[in-house]
């Protein structure tokens, strides 16, 4: 068993190192990290499923004993759009610019849980802005565009423009917790971050020397590596009444650029601040959650969530964070058991971004505040099998940039919406 247990890490730690997450969170972390979150929106207080150990664990230990493998996959659609205003004076550079690139998440949890004590291991993603592909460019080449035609008597107008993006930051956490008494547990750990950006763009142009390349193409990455550590405590207040609190601290992330493709002259990377071999620290913030879980009847649990990202303690050198700070999120849910084998959620998530400029927001996938709706059910055939439904809906709150930066003209509307089906299976051994 062992070994099958080695292949199914291996596996699921290779899905998630091309994936990526979406949906709600900080302006860098994201918090839908399993099934079971895209179902109801809150986790902190939970002590139902193997994914507490990302939201909850000190509450693995109201577990039953045993070992539990849960794997999921969250499908995710996405649809972003940049609306650049037609007072932009070069053809082609203006409109409405869109990606619809779709991603599928994998997470994978574990848990041995004995009497008194605990063990798991968990692979989730809990940062980044994910794929995103706008086949006709996006607001951030057309002002690249737009620099290039307005600076050099070469290019008189711009033909086409495309760009791709990706932002993933892949966790393993490593983790245990303990029994103190009935009423309080407790758990910690540590957490690895490897972390990838992508960006790949090009602007065809159209150019009157041969000595002015006609396509300005540029494929850059960064990437960093950081370990932080978590706490986490559960105390069973009553028979009905279920509290959860977990603090994740900062994670330090260096970024270092590697330019591996440029034709620009290093114009373009440059302009996106990731010139060949620098550096710079972008931090995943630490977070502070709590979740307190009310069984108001034996067949309706009632649920509230609170997240705090503690992102003015993390250090960020990019300029376009002045002023960021802390974000937040609350979310109330209620689960209702029709019988031992059924159970179905509904949730509601609000996400406040704090303290980002609008002319700093990411074109490619804007840092929004958003109302989630999530619901669900949970399949319980016997006592080993567990396999749950979710589907979320995204709403975001448009932003319109204020003044012209490298990232988008003034005046260009930045606008997100994303919905999402998941499925999760346990097994508990």
């Amino acid at each position: 068993m062992m070994k099958k247990m080695v292949i199914a890490l291996a596996v699921i730690g290779l899905l998630c190192a091309t994936a990526s997450p979406l949906l709600a969170g900080g302006i860098i972390n994201k918090s839908n990290l399993s099934a079971d979150y895209f179902r109801s929106l809150t986790r902190h207080a939970s002590t139902d499923a193997a994914d507490i150990v990302a939201f909850n664990p000190a509450g693995v230990m109201k577990m039953e004993n045993g070992i539990y493998l849960k794997a999921d996959a969250l499908y995710i659609t996405k649809d972003y759009s940049n609306t650049v205003p037609s007072a932009v004076p070069i053809p082609n550079i203006s409109g409405k610019f869109e990606s619809d690139e779709p991603s599928i998440v994998p997470g994978l949890f574990s848990v041995y849980k004995q009497d008194k004590w605990a063990g798991f291991f968990a692979v989730t993603v809990p940062g980044g802005g994910g794929e995103v592909k706008y086949k006709d460019g996006n607001a951030r080449t057309g002002v690249l565009g737009f620099s290039f035609v307005a600076g050099s008597p070469a290019y008189t107008a711009v033909e086409a423009m495309q760009i791709e993006a990706n932002s993933v930051d892949l966790a393993f956490t490593l983790g245990g917790a303990y029994e103190i008494n009935e009423m309080f547990s407790v758990a910690g750990g540590l957490r690895y971050i490897n972390a990838h950006q992508e960006f790949k763009g090009s602007v065809t142009l159209t150019s009157l020397s041969p000595l002015a390349p006609p396509v300005q193409e540029v494929d850059l990455e960064r990437t960093a590596t950081g370990i932080g550590y978590f706490l986490g405590l559960n105390i069973a207040a009553t028979d009905k009444v279920n509290l959860g609190f977990l603090y994740q601290s900062n994670t330090e992330l260096d970024f270092e650029s590697d330019v591996k493709k440029d034709t620009s002259g290093g114009a373009i990377p440059g302009g996106v601040g990731w010139a060949d071999g620098t550096k710079e620290r972008e931090d995943l913030p630490g977070i502070l959650g709590f979740g307190l879980a009310y069984q108001f009847t034996p067949k309706m649990l009632g649920q509230v969530n609170y997240t705090q990202y503690l992102e003015s303690a993390a250090k960020w050198e990019g300029d376009r964070f002045s002023g960021a700070g802390d974000s937040s999120e609350i979310g109330i849910s209620f689960t209702y058991m029709f019988n031992p084998q059924w159970r179905a959620s509904i949730g509601y998530l609000r996400t406040d971004i704090v303290g980002m400029k609008k002319e700093n927001l990411l074109p490619e996938a804007a840092e929004l505040d958003a109302n989630t709706i999530g619901l669900g059910a949970v399949y319980s055939p016997n006592d080993h099998w567990d396999i749950s439904l979710g589907y979320t809906d995204v709403t975001y709150d448009a932003a319109v940039t204020d003044v012209s930066s490298s990232r988008a003209f003034a005046g260009t509307k930045l606008e997100k919406k994303s919905t999402a089906v998941s499925l999760g299976v346990q097994y508990r051994f």
